[in-house]
């Protein structure tokens, strides 16, 4: 459904490129969780598919059209939920009444269910809202888009503990047949258990090329399916004491070790997400 084919980006005056020859490949029916430190450009690239930046180089294309056109038959079938953001001064019903008719698929059915878990009414003034509260509006609406692709940045940013427990049952429940969500955050453990693939990218560094020319790589570090993961790798504990020498990579905890190892028996495993990241940027797990 979504191709990202060798882009290129580099902000005005920036010492430095974003992206270079960046290429993914996204399909429909997934949850994509999409990883990386600081400044890896996580945010530049849901601006990209967006079409609120426009590559200098490479194409993207959704659906077979590209976002930089701006095309509205495109922009209907994507919703962009970003870290930061301001509502106008109107009303919840105003705004709703405004904008969900460009949304062809749009459910005031999975909005009313939002709004109440998150005990939202449509009376609120926008602009009046605290941060948690505006998330909580903004993540009910776009949910109720039912778009093609719903695009998340650090979307449990400003939410309390029981919000993002909701936040996690309201996208497992209303995300939509042939939906692709693209869920951008530092918080992996507010999303692990919703993610079907992950992807982390790395900085794009220089390295000495012809004639000491810089040439840059592509550093996408990980793009694999969580069942792949689970297929190969094992998530486990080991108590203080007990053999960790089969590790491919292992963290301290308070009761002795959390391990990933090869999973040679084809047991059953949950992925701790923050470990298997923590081992990905490390260079442990490819």
């Amino acid at each position: 459904m979504i191709q990202i084919q060798n882009i290129s980006y580099r902000y005005a005056g920036g010492d430095s490129l974003v992206f270079n020859n960046l290429s993914l490949s996204l399909d429909e029916n997934r949850i994509y969780g999409l990883l990386g430190r600081n400044g890896v450009g996580k945010s530049t690239l849901l601006y990209l598919m967006a079409g609120l930046l426009r590559p200098s180089k490479g194409t993207i294309l959704i659906a077979g059209r590209e976002p930089r056109r701006r095309e509205p038959a495109l922009l209907q079938e994507i919703c962009f939920v970003p870290d930061e953001f301001s509502f106008p001064s109107m009303t919840l019903s105003k705004y709703v009444k405004r904008y969900a008719p460009f949304y062809p698929r749009f459910s005031q059915e999975v909005l009313d269910a939002c709004l109440k878990d998150f005990e939202i009414s449509m009376d609120e003034q926008l602009d009046k809202l605290s941060l948690g509260q505006k998330k909580r509006v903004m993540v009910s609406f776009a949910l109720a888009t039912q778009c093609r692709l719903l695009l998340m940045d650090e979307p449990t940013n400003g939410l309390d503990i029981p919000a993002k427990s909701l936040f996690r049952k309201m996208v497992a429940r209303h995300v939509a047949e042939g939906q692709t969500i693209l869920i951008s955050t530092h918080q992996v453990y507010d999303v692990d258990a919703l993610l079907d693939h992950v992807i982390v990218l790395g900085k794009v560094e220089p390295q000495e090329g012809e004639d000491n020319v810089p040439q840059y790589a592509d550093r996408v570090l990980f793009d694999r399916s969580l069942a792949d993961v689970t297929e190969e790798y094992a998530f486990v504990y080991r108590s203080v004491g007990e053999d960790c020498s089969d590790a491919i990579y292992s963290e301290p905890t308070p009761q002795g070790r959390a391990l990933i190892v090869k999973n040679e028996d084809g047991q059953d495993t949950t992925v701790r997400m923050e470990l298997l990241f923590n081992a990905i940027v490390k260079g442990f797990v490819k």
